[in-house]
Parts: C-alpha cells; structure tokens; sequence
C-alpha cells in the first residue's frame, strides 16, 4: 500500500515524530518502520483480516483506546465522512502537545484532508511521496472543536433509509441497500429454516430480512469483517420481533467460522481488499461456507454478474444452478456440499467473536 510506503518513509526520515511517550496507530498496518516504538505503540484495527495479520507479527492491538496519547498514526480509509470522524477522533485522544500524522493517498483526497487539517489545527507540515501524502500538526494550541464536532457527527453511527436501519459511514453501501443484496432477497424462499447463517453481514440488511420473512429459523449466526459493522448489525437485527435471537461475530470468514453446521447460509460477498479487486475473496467465502453447511444444507448467494464463481459452485455443490442474472447481478444456489468439502469441514478455528 502506497500510503503505508509513505508513512514509513516519513517516520525513518524524521526521526522526532513519535520520539516520545504513547503511541496509538489508528487502522494500523504492519511496518517495519515501527520497531522504533517498541513497548509504546498500540495498534487499532477494525477490519478483521488486517487485525489478525498485526497480532500474528507480534503487534498489540486493541479496541476502544484511552488516550492521551503523545503520537497518533492515522492511515483512513477513503469515505470523506469516515476520514474526517477518524481525525475528530485523533484529536480527543491526543496530549496536549502531542503529534497527529496523517498518511493518505492521493487519489483518495490527500491534499484536500491536507487542507482541511491545517484549518483546524492552524498548521501542518506536510511531504508527498509514493503517490500519497503524510500530514502532520501538533495539538499546541486549541483546534477548532466547532468543526470536529460536525466532522464527529457526520462519522458516526446514524439511522439511514428513513430510519429504518441504523449504520455508519465507510461501510459497504452505508446509506443505501446494495442492489445485489435487494435481487436476492427477492428470490430467497421463505422455506428457510433451521441453523442459518449471513456470512459478511455488513449493516444486516441480508439478516434483517430473514428473520423478518422465514419463520421457521431456528437460529441466526451473523459473521462480519468490519468492526465498525457490528453495533448497526446488533441494532437493526434487535428491532425484529422475533424468538431468534442473533450471534454477531467479527470474524474474518476467509479464515474459517469454526464447528458449527448450518442448513443455509446466505451471502453478498467481498470482492475488494482495501481498493484492490480480490477475486479470490468470493471463492473463499463459497470454500468456507460449503465447508460450514450440514450434508444436505444450500448456499444461497449473490454477485456481481462477471466474477468467475460457477466451476467452484460445481466443485463444491452436488447440485448447483444459477436462479437468475439481473441488472449486473447473478443469484447461484447450491445444494449439498460435495463430499470433498464436507471431510475437511469442522477443522479451523473460529476466529474472533461478539
């Protein structure tokens, strides 16, 4: 990632930024640029995957950090709303004195979030390399809290849809319902039943509308990357009247979702890792959910109309068809997981939980 070869440049080349005290990495990434901080840095990672690749190389993270904090790391993601409330949020959680240092790439609106920090820090040092841009500003005087409180309330977690729902910016389609997400609703049958479970979850549009329209659920296992996702999911699956009552786990599916076996399992899955097309992402995701389905259970799910998810539909289901292919979208079906996926089930860790 070109912002992170930007920020490790800047941390070897200006060795005062972090010289000192606490330092929290806000959705961190591993660097070697870090072990300078050796004993004082905590990272913090929303998205699954990454948190898990940050404690596997020996990185302390955690959620909900208590500042003050002397040095803070940021590397946004690129929703403008969600880059603004990650900065508010900095800013709470900075010492007096201490140094927020923004790594962004260019095309994700560098020099604009470059702007919008000096005006309400007063001013920041900045340096362009690889395609990005690394800001930084020292909270040495009072910022202008009128506009890091209007930057936190847009960033946070709010009712969408004619409040509906409720979700948060920088989730996948945070403010509307996905229209793969809306064809296969249309075509699930309320004939659902049993063990159930909505793999990469998102805001819970997908579980919503199971436990509104299929009564005979017996249960709902709810499986999400994104860290920010899981309160909207607990919100909006609590306000279905209903005897179900759903498990939220933030999970990275591709890594396994432990011993359970489902008689369904639903999903719209990932087919981007960060800003890059990860086609892999969505085999994963049949691999894992076929793996995760009792002998006679079925995968209901639905992509984007290009990407190549049919020959490993056939390998892992005995049965497999496609219901329908509509408006850039395609819903496939399969039925009972072939024997091969089946004898390798059950074998990998449940990773993460809530």
């Amino acid at each position: 990632m070109q912002a992170l070869d930007a920020l490790s440049y800047i941390l070897e080349t200006q060795p005062e930024l972090g010289a000192e005290g606490r330092v929290l990495f806000l959705r961190a990434l591993p660097s070697a640029a870090l072990e300078r901080f050796s004993g004082r840095l905590t990272c913090e990672q929303p998205w699954k995957p990454r948190a898990l690749a940050l404690e596997a190389a020996g990185y302390t993270v955690s959620r909900d950090n208590a500042g003050p904090f002397q040095t803070i790391l940021l590397m946004p993601e690129r929703q403008r709303e969600s880059v603004l409330g990650d900065i508010a949020r900095a800013h709470d959680l900075l010492a007096e004195g201490g140094t927020l240092v923004v790594a962004l790439h260019n095309d994700w609106g560098a020099k604009r979030t470059e702007q919008q920090l000096t005006e309400i820090a007063g001013e920041a040092q900045t340096v362009s390399k690889h395609h990005s841009r690394v800001f930084w500003a020292v909270k040495n005087k009072p910022w202008d809290t009128t506009k890091l409180d209007a930057w936190k309330k847009a960033a946070a977690m709010q009712r969408v849809l004619d409040g509906r729902f409720w979700s948060v910016p920088g989730l996948f389609n945070w403010d509307e319902i996905d229209g793969g997400s809306k064809l296969l609703t249309e075509h699930l049958p309320a004939t659902i039943h049993g063990a159930v479970a909505d793999l990469g979850a998102g805001w819970g549009y997908l579980s919503d509308h199971l436990l509104r329209s299929c009564p005979n659920l017996r249960s709902l296992d709810c499986f999400e990357a994104d860290g920010a996702a899981l309160e909207c999911i607990r919100r909006n699956v609590g306000n279905v009247p209903t005897h179900v009552r759903p498990r939220i786990s933030w999970s990275d599916v591709t890594s396994g979702i432990g011993n359970t076996k489902y008689d369904f399992i639903v999903m719209n899955p990932p087919f981007h890792d960060g800003r890059d097309a990860d086609h892999l992402l969505g085999i994963k995701f049949i691999t894992t959910a076929a793996s995760s389905l009792r002998s006679g259970g079925e995968l209901w799910l639905v992509a984007n109309k290009h990407l190549p998810y049919e020959t490993m539909m056939r390998d892992c289901f005995e049965e497999f068809h496609t219901v329908i292919e509509k408006d850039g979208f395609k819903i496939l079906h399969g039925e009972r997981p072939q024997a091969h996926v089946q004898k390798h089930s059950g074998q990998r860790p449940r990773r993460g939980g809530r």
